[in-house]
């Protein structure tokens, strides 16, 4: 437990000079909300481009774990979407927890995943990063645009969203590059790449930036439904599916991290975009991520040493 708690603590260090910042006014939450949309617009999707097209596919353990994470997703999906009954009279309120309990912060485990696992860690993560990012935006988009304020007309409207979307797009457009076998790209993939490396860091502090305590009162319930959904639910099912497609051990564990990872800033941003309600997902963010102190390393210690 202490070697994890070690792995992540760098992760968590600078998630609290996130806060610390805001909290000291060195940059108001206005000037970190752009920093965010900058990010989200600029830095992630050109992490995400470098990212799929560096990724190594031909790893033994790469075809089942990339289905075993995908299938843990879409069973988290089926429950999030169950949610809606309990939202029946309040849209955006549901889709801000299907977004809760299904986005995933892939930062701070790649950011200890040598520590974490060691290089397999930093390949399976690579190499699921893409597709799930993918997968999961497309989700939220088409959640966002049937039951959030700005509602789309039709399904037309709907894929203007997705296609719209970039991290959508970063993600299809590594995926095509990969399949084409075109990775490089000469001065670009290198331009890509400096803006890739920003985007760890930057994301990192705009969500201590985006810790947001008062709004944590807004509604226990829909918070700890998303937080329990997130944090305990995610990482058990993660685990059930990589066991029943038969990952190895040490890819087991990179799978539970991946779903003890609390909810991603960028939900926030989606939010504020579709018409989701924003300030709900800034609590289950903040709750997660505080919560995930504490759940994530332990959930990672226990799939570490599971035989």
């Amino acid at each position: 437990m202490a070697e994890v708690y070690a792995a992540l603590a760098p992760v968590f260090i600078l998630i609290a000079l996130g806060w610390a910042a805001r909290n000291r006014r060195v940059a108001t939450p206005e000037q970190f909300g752009v920093v965010n949309r900058f990010g989200y617009f600029i830095l992630y999707p050109a992490f995400l481009f470098t990212i799929v097209t560096g990724a190594n596919f031909s790893n033994r353990d790469a075809a089942p774990f990339v289905l075993a994470v995908l299938a843990g997703f879409a069973a988290m999906m089926i429950l999030a979407l169950a949610m809606r009954l309990a939202f029946r009279n309040d849209g955006p309120a549901f889709t801000s927890v299907f977004q809760g309990a299904l986005r995933w912060n892939g930062f701070p485990l790649l950011a200890a995943a040598a520590a974490l696992y060691g290089p397999l860690g930093e390949e399976l993560i690579g190499i699921v990063f893409g597709p799930l990012v993918f997968a999961v935006n497309i989700a939220s988009v088409i959640v966002l645009s049937r039951w959030g304020a700005n509602r789309a007309a039709n399904w037309r409207a709907v894929l203007d969203q997705i296609i719209a979307n970039p991290l959508i797009l970063a993600c299809a457009a590594g995926l095509l590059a990969q399949t084409a076998g075109v990775t490089h790209f000469g001065p670009v993939s290198e331009a890509l790449r400096l803006l890739g490396q920003a985007a760890m860091p930057v994301a990192l502090l705009t969500v201590g930036a985006g810790l947001d305590f008062v709004a944590l009162r807004a509604d226990g319930v829909k918070v700890t439904a998303a937080a329990i959904l997130k944090l305990i639910v995610a990482p058990a099912m993660l685990w059930l599916m990589a066991t029943v497609f038969g990952v190895s051990p040490g890819a087991v564990a990179i799978a539970v991290g991946i779903g003890a990872t609390p909810t991603a800033a960028a939900g926030y941003t989606l939010a504020r975009e579709m018409g989701g309600d924003a300030r709900l997902v800034a609590a289950i963010i903040t709750a997660t991520t505080l919560v995930s102190f504490v759940t994530m390393p332990l959930a990672i210690s226990l799939a570490l040493s599971s035989p």
